[in-house]
């Protein structure tokens, strides 16, 4: 087992050497309605409790990151949350007065991509609800019960553009996710991708007849991304899908769409995949 994870690491550090993330931080107003971002507001201050659970998941190998057991059979807890201590935060998510415990941070020494860990207490210990890779970007309280609901977003690395924005919520003992999606690099790709504000009024609206979704406020023809896409275009969407307009530039609209985009021939995205999925973009008024 031991062997096989050191393979396993060594085959993923020879993979950062040629991959490389991209747009790791977003502006959450651009596709979130007043959210959140002071995280310290809704930490359930208890330093003794946090340092219990990281080192029941240390003491049973529950945890993979640098300096624990996966590492080093010999590992020592101290050392492991004298580094570590700070990227963990408990935060009650479900308002029933037991908090979770919720790492976000490098679990390796590699600064390629961050990892989103949230552990809930069932019969007095904790159990891991949700493990992805990203940064926890901002959260919401619920209005009418109290819950956290977080906007977990996993931004791409080498050749992807792809952004995977979700909102999480704990029920019961499961993390049910709310799917967005857009795309984004800092380079290798065309066109402005997002407008400087978002607007959220709550109004909807229905396709006249088939919307083509852009990632920018432009129609590009050549090269909008080299060795992936002529065209700037994202997917098209059916008549009569409801879709959100967060933004304005001339002709242009900041969208979420809320269908599914049509089942076609796509080098950007595939649109079998996106059934449950919104997606952001641009759409123009004809």
């Amino acid at each position: 087992m031991k062997l096989k994870l050191t393979a396993l690491l060594l085959f993923g550090f020879s993979l950062s050497a040629f991959c490389y993330v991209e747009m790791t931080r977003v502006d959450p107003k651009i596709f979130i309605a007043n959210p959140e971002t002071d995280f310290s507001k809704i930490q359930v201050r208890n330093e003794a409790l946090k340092a219990k659970m990281v080192e029941f998941l240390f003491n049973n190998d529950l945890i993979d990151h640098i300096g624990t057991k996966a590492y080093d059979p010999s590992a020592l807890f101290v050392n492991y949350y004298k580094q570590f201590a700070s990227l963990y935060q408990l935060i009650d998510l479900n308002n029933d007065k037991i908090p979770e415990l919720v790492f976000n941070g490098y679990p390796t020494e590699e600064k390629d991509k961050e990892r989103l860990e949230i552990f809930m207490t069932i019969k007095g210990e904790p159990v891991s609800v949700y493990n992805e890779m990203g940064h926890l970007l901002a959260y919401k309280i619920h209005p009418n019960t109290k819950e956290i609901l977080f906007y977990h977003h996993q931004y791409p690395c080498c050749g992807n553009a792809s952004h995977n924005l979700n909102r999480l919520r704990l029920v019961d003992t499961k993390m049910t996710l709310i799917k967005r999606y857009f795309l984004g690099r800092d380079t290798g790709m065309l066109g402005k991708f997002f407008p400087d504000k978002s607007t959220f009024n709550g109004k909807f609206y229905f396709a006249k007849s088939k919307e083509i979704l852009y990632w920018s406020p432009e129609e590009i023809t050549e090269a909008a991304w080299p060795g992936r896409s002529q065209k700037n275009i994202i997917a098209g969407y059916p008549d009569s899908t409801v879709y959100s307009v967060l933004a304005e530039k001339g002709k242009w609209r900041f969208v979420i769409m809320h269908g599914a985009p049509v089942a076609e021939e796509n080098r950007v995205i595939n649109p079998a995949n996106f059934a449950d999925t919104w997606i952001y973009g641009w759409i123009k008024e004809e």
